[in-house]
């Protein structure tokens, strides 16, 4: 339920409300064509919305979040497919018998109404509208894990590079910095972005501190605090709270301080 809020802001309303919109103005024109009713065709799609949106939020919002984006594809297709059967049930066939046949279909007979062949023709009928929707997120879906793998490759590429060469590449706006490790002093994390002290000067990149400590060689950087990893090479004093590195003084973080003891000899 509080995915399903946060994710209907304003623009998100008006882009729902024009996808029923169209919808409804589409089938209602294409099931004009067969009998030159548009309007009843329109209504009739009308009276159809609420087991359609029922099924497409259950599904974008529940389901998805649950089953599918958690690679549990299988049980999201029973899920989706007893859903669909239970909306079909429950809600669209009960709302043709009791509301649309009266009204708009007076000729149609409503024998075997809760049939085989009817409910099926009915879980077609409402499934038709979720498959924009769930496309869209299936597509967003695999958008998501190419970002996802592209990164990995790329940090994958400079932790290799990284290990066979003393340098580090970091990207400053547009301009690769090949950085010298002996010329770090410490990395701190600002928000979005690190800092990186070298001996002479110092860059700002967008980039995360956890990222950048996978990068680093283990046997000379050192995390010592959620927001530093530092030299060891380049301290100049210590004790179990702070690091004195170039006449900076860097905190120890609490969950660091036996670590740092026995890695800095701290008796």
């Amino acid at each position: 339920m509080i995915h399903f809020v946060l994710n209907f802001n304003e623009k998100s309303i008006i882009k729902h409300l024009l996808y029923w919109s169209s919808f409804v103005i589409f089938w209602g024109i294409v099931w004009g064509l067969s009998d030159f009713q548009f309007f009843r065709n329109i209504m009739i799609q009308i009276a159809c919305i609420p087991s359609r949106m029922l099924l497409v939020y259950l599904t974008l919002y529940f389901l998805f979040p649950v089953f599918f984006w958690t690679n549990r594809y299988f049980k999201f297709f029973v899920m989706y497919c007893l859903l669909v059967l239970a909306i079909s049930i429950l809600i669209q066939r009960p709302l043709m018998l009791i509301f649309v046949q009266p009204a708009y279909l007076p000729n149609w007979g409503t024998n075997n109404f809760f049939g085989y062949s009817e409910i099926i023709n009915t879980a077609l009928d409402i499934n038709i509208a979720a498959i924009i929707p769930l496309g869209h997120h299936i597509f967003k879906r695999v958008e998501v894990l190419k970002k996802s793998n592209k990164k990995l490759n790329q940090e994958k590429i400079l932790l290799k590079e990284n290990s066979l060469t003393p340098t580090l590449d970091v990207k400053v706006e547009k301009t690769i910095h090949k950085v010298l490790l002996t010329d770090i002093l410490f990395i701190e994390s600002q928000r979005n972005n690190i800092r990186i002290k070298l001996a002479k000067t110092e860059l700002i990149a967008r980039h995360n501190i956890s990222t950048m400590e996978n990068l680093l060689p283990k046997n000379t950087f050192i995390r010592v605090h959620r927001s530093f990893i530092i030299n060891h090479g380049k301290v100049s004093s210590f004790s179990p709270t702070k690091i004195e590195i170039d006449d900076v003084s860097i905190p120890v973080g609490r969950k660091y301080k036996e670590v740092i003891k026995e890695l800095l000899g701290y008796n």
